[in-house]
Order: C-alpha cells, then sequence, then structure tokens
C-alpha cells in the first residue's frame, strides 16, 4: 500500500511501544522521521530507512527541525520512577510538543495514553501528569487522537525475574490485553482517515482477562512460576534498597487494583479494525524469535 507522501514523526521510537508503531507506518508506505538522542542506536534497532534527527524533547531547537515539514507527529514516551520525571514527560514534553504541532501547522498528533486516566483516578504521580499532559494536548488547538491502551502483552516478560514472574498486589479487573503489532495496526490506519481527530479511543484486545490469569498462561508457556507479592511488600523492599524503580512499581501496582477498564472499544474497533491477536498467538510468537 502506498501512501500519499505522508511523513510521520514519531517521538519515542526506539521504545518497547514506539518502534512497532514506527515499523507499521513505514510498512504502508508513510515517510518515517524519529528525534532520537543517540541517531546510531536508533538506525541499529529499526534498520535503514528512515530519518533520524538527533535531540530529544528538552531541546527546542531539536524539536523544530524534526517537526519541520511533517504531516503528523506520534508521541511514546515514557516517564518516571519519580514524580518530576513523571511530570517532565507525561505532562511537559506532551505540552511543549503540542505546542510546537500547533505553531508548525502540523496535521494531527496521536499520543499512547492508558485506559484509566482521569480527574477521577489521578491518584499517582504518572495519571496525575498524564492527565495534564492530555489536557495540555487538547488546548494547543492541534488536533489530537489519545489512544486509551489496556494492558500490553509485551509488558508481562518485564515481570519476570530470574524463574518466576511477579504478580505484585491483588489486581482482580479483567483486562483486554492487546498486542502491540495490533495496536501499531491502529495507530497508522488513524493517519489514513479524517474521523479519528479529536477523539479518544479506547484499545482492548480480544480476550479479557485478570493480571494474575494472565501470567499464569505466560507462565504455563514459559515454564516460570507466578510468585506473588503484595504493593506494601515492594514498597518496604524498594524503601529498604533505596530502589525507586520498585517503589514506583509499587504504587503503580496500587492504582490498578483500584480501577478497571471503562470506556468502550466499539468506535475505535469500527473506525481502525479490532485487535485479532490473542494472548496464546501472541506467546507463540515469543517462542519464534
Amino acid at each position: 500500500m502506498t501512501i500519499t507522501n505522508k511523513t510521520i514523526l514519531i517521538i519515542g521510537g526506539t521504545g518497547m511501544l514506539g518502534k512497532p508503531v514506527a515499523q507499521q507506518l513505514k510498512a504502508d508506505g508513510f515517510n518515517v522521521r524519529l528525534l532520537a538522542r543517540n541517531p546510531e542506536k536508533a538506525q541499529r534497532l529499526l534498520g535503514a530507512g528512515y530519518e533520524i534527527v538527533k535531540g530529544d524533547v528538552d531541546n527546542a531547537a531539536a524539536l523544530k527541525e524534526a517537526l519541520t515539514g511533517v504531516d503528523g507527529v506520534h508521541i511514546s514516551l515514557k516517564g518516571g520512577p519519580t514524580e518530576a520525571d513523571f511530570d517532565r514527560m507525561d505532562h511537559l514534553a506532551t505540552r511543549d510538543i503540542a505546542n510546537a504541532a500547533k505553531e508548525m501547522n502540523v496535521g494531527r498528533v496521536t499520543i499512547l495514553s492508558a485506559y484509566a486516566v482521569s480527574e477521577e483516578k489521578a491518584d499517582t504521580p504518572e495519571s496525575r501528569s498524564k492527565v495534564k499532559g492530555e489536557a495540555a494536548l487538547k488546548s494547543s488547538g492541534v488536533p489530537y487522537t489519545i489512544f486509551r491502551a489496556s494492558w500490553f502483552m509485551e509488558t508481562l516478560p518485564l515481570f519476570v525475574q530470574g524463574k518466576s514472574i511477579s504478580l505484585i498486589g491483588n489486581l482482580p479487573h479483567p483486562l483486554h490485553w492487546i498486542a502491540a503489532e495490533d495496536y501499531a495496526r491502529m495507530v497508522s490506519k488513524s493517519y489514513q482517515t479524517d474521523e479519528t481527530l479529536n477523539k479518544e479511543l479506547y484499545i482492548f484486545g480480544p480476550e479479557a482477562y485478570t493480571m494474575g490469569e494472565a501470567m499464569k498462561i505466560y507462565a504455563d508457556h514459559t515454564g516460570v512460576k507466578v510468585a506473588p507479592m503484595s504493593t506494601q511488600m515492594l514498597a518496604a523492599l524498594g524503601a529498604l534498597t533505596f530502589n525507586a524503580e520498585w517503589k514506583g512499581m509499587a504504587v503503580l501496582m496500587k492504582h490498578y487494583e483500584n480501577w478497571g477498564e471503562d470506556g468502550s472499544p466499539e468506535e475505535a474497533n469500527r473506525l481502525l479494525g479490532a485487535p485479532r491477536v490473542t494472548l496464546h498467538e501472541w506467546l507463540k510468537t515469543l517462542t519464534n524469535q
């Protein structure tokens, strides 16, 4: 499929969820540009066929250079573990990108968010920063699409330590697990229609499992064991070892103890095509890698 010479800038294009979007856009015929602190590393990760601008979101000149002549910009940033880091990436960087995109007449901004982002649910540094970032995007005046995604299958290996996968907290809510390849396809499709402009789209996978159920399926497939741990225990271990990431993870998982999915994926599925990859199908791809 060939797209008319549209150029999309990816900010966060070498990350776990930004890279598949960059690859899908390229496969669909878009010109893909990346803003990267280390262009050589980005080139190694993604291969040939991408334009790379050196810099990061804190560098206004590099950001302006990267935005010059693009038709859209996709934001896939990860903050943390401290509150200042979350605010810098999820709020301030989003604000600055959106304002610069509006100033330079960029056609649209798309951004990866999460399903549990709202004033009511803003009970962690990450969720508060995301609420402020989304508000800044909307108030900038640039056309936008916010992707409210459920949990990604690709996050499961991040919970593995040695021969165990850590089930942190009491997480009773069913979650529609989504594969990054389905999400990437939907992001690319959003750039092929104006019907997605100025919308918040819920991206939910085809099946619902609690965190514990998904980890049990993962454990059965990979041979690891599920190791339950309370959020209080992880927070205590983080404090004792001065491990900010552990403390941040305890706060994050406590947030998801409180909040399950809301919203409906119906509009996203209608406009972009429903996700198809099941958890068992995704696990087969791990075996084949």
